[in-house]
């Protein structure tokens, strides 16, 4: 069968959806990768075969799309080969050769069948500029990976060093990389802590909602997924922020990010406009980082400064402040530890976990502009409400905010990756499409809330990370995971958060 035949095998859509699952390819849009596949080989290799030989001058870089490869160097004086590493899906080898025209210092062979793109430079350089340039950042990415992976083996931090394989940090066999310390997106302030809801007597709450005023499921649903037209309620401390913010001349565009990205409904108003019908590309804006550069800066101002100055119908939360600040150091606290559990298991997501976690929880927002009096009893010593809140959300409202922030967020455009988290994160089992994503916004929350970062006090055994069902579900997606013990990663886990816990749970003031 000839080299096209094989190609035709794997539809075009398929190669687009292979390259999307792996981190390599996080920042590239359909049409670009229709053009790097343009002017890269896609091969089908399988087991046992030499991809590389060790001191040819072959002038090739390979990115491992599905699949494993074992690196090595052959033993001098008739010695066998040692086995250097083993790279899996999303890493890259063999990429010395698009600087230099060296020798390959090691040798390659697959050990598994395996997709690989072929990826020759001087074809690279002959094609549009802009996908040379995103190309070239991400090979640069690498790069600077390895140098950094260099350094910490020169000063003893790691084991020998690997002079040919170029990838970006992998999952060793043995699991995931160690706990090391890694501070959160820092804020546009010094961050000060947040002191917890304190419980409020029964006197100072409003009433007990009914359960005969609970609202049908089908009439929930209308009314949460219309909620995104009428005017949503920022965080009082980002509103101040942000005006002083947009009073000033000269501000930074990476400050006004950081400012959205402090709050739910500014971050999801954002998103919105920019996945609408008149501004979307051919691709989902999936990151404020992102929409800002669609959008452009004069119209995110003009969304920002409109939502800021709007003035919601009622105050959520029955007007409790600390409340509405807890809900959103909630999403944030989860956002922040997503990241650290992707960056520490190293697992390619392709969305941005911590916008993620930001708005998984908007659902309060719709089903408390039905019931104004439902979360506030959750302040109520020995409440079930307290104790159980999505099961309370369906017997006192009719719904749960998990399908109330899928419903609005469908409404509003957003797209499905987060639609999916906000509607399976505290049953991710449920999940059958984004499921890496699902599960780790699920743990990071369950982390968070073990941590009294939320609304209640939730049975301890029911947000303990080691009963969840999510570690299953990471280990069936990323096989790197099987082989860790999750007792033990928790327990290293759960140190790295108390190291790290007073920036990680703290808000600007």
């Amino acid at each position: 069968m000839s080299e096209q035949d094989k190609n035709r095998e794997i539809s075009l859509d398929q190669q687009i959806a292979f390259l999307k699952r792996i981190a390599f390819f996080a920042d590239f849009d359909d049409h670009e990768l229709r053009q790097f596949l343009a002017v890269s080989r896609w091969l089908k290799v399988p087991a046992d075969t030499l991809v590389i030989r060790e001191d040819s001058r072959e002038r090739v870089f390979y990115i491992l799309v599905r699949g494993e490869v074992s690196v090595f160097k052959q033993g001098g004086d008739g010695q066998p080969a040692t086995e250097l590493t083993r790279l899996g899906t999303g890493d890259c080898f063999g990429e010395m050769s698009l600087v230099t025209d060296v020798r390959r210092t090691a040798g390659v062979r697959t050990t598994a069948p395996c997709y690989l793109l072929m990826v020759e430079p001087d074809i690279i350089n002959s094609s549009n500029i802009f996908l040379q340039l995103k190309f070239y950042k991400r090979f640069c990415e690498v790069l600077v990976a390895r140098l950094i992976l260099a350094n910490q083996k020169m000063s003893g931090q790691q084991g020998e060093a690997v002079e040919e394989a170029g990838h970006e940090p992998a999952v060793p066999d043995d699991g995931p990389a160690p706990v090391q310390a890694k501070p959160p997106p820092a804020g546009p302030a010094p961050p000060v802590p947040v002191p917890p809801l304190v419980q409020a007597a029964g006197d100072d709450l409003p009433p007990m909602p009914k359960e005969e005023d609970r609202l049908t499921r089908t009439k929930v649903q209308r009314l949460a997924a219309a909620y995104g037209e009428r005017v949503m309620p920022v965080t009082p401390a980002v509103r101040m922020q942000v005006r002083g913010f947009l009073s000033r001349e000269g501000g930074s565009t990476r400050k006004l990010a950081e400012l959205i990205s402090l709050d739910p409904v500014l971050a999801l108003k954002v998103l919105q406009v920019a996945n609408s019908s008149f501004y979307r590309r051919s691709n989902d804006v999936l990151s404020v980082a992102h929409a800002m550069v669609s959008l452009g800066i004069d119209l995110i101002h003009e969304l920002v400064g409109e939502a800021v100055e709007a003035r919601p119908e009622r105050k959520p939360f029955s007007g409790l402040s600390g409340m509405h600040r807890r809900f959103c150091l909630h999403g944030v606290v989860v956002g922040r530890i997503a990241e650290l559990l992707r960056d520490i298991i190293r697992v390619p997501v392709g969305i941005d976990l911590y916008l993620a976690g930001l708005v998984h929880d908007v659902g309060m927002l719709a089903l408390d502009s039905l019931q104004p009096q439902f979360y506030a009893q959750s302040l109520r010593p020995g409440s079930e409400i307290a104790n159980q809140m999505t099961a309370a959300e369906m017997k006192y409202i009719g719904a749960g905010h998990g399908s109330a922030g899928a419903w609005l967020a469908e409404k509003m455009g957003i797209p499905a990756p987060y639609v999916k988290i906000m509607q399976f994160h505290h049953e991710p089992q449920q999940a059958r499409d984004f499921i890496l994503p699902v599960a780790i916004i699920h743990l990071a929350d369950l982390f968070a809330a073990r941590r009294g970062i939320c609304f209640g006090t939730p049975d301890p055994e029911a947000v303990n990370p080691l009963n969840s069902f999510a570690w299953v579900m990471i280990q069936d997606q990323y096989k790197p995971f099987l082989e860790v013990n999750v007792v033990d990663f928790v327990a290293s886990f759960e140190e790295e958060l108390d190291k790290t816990w007073s920036a990680v749970s703290a808000l600007p003031d």
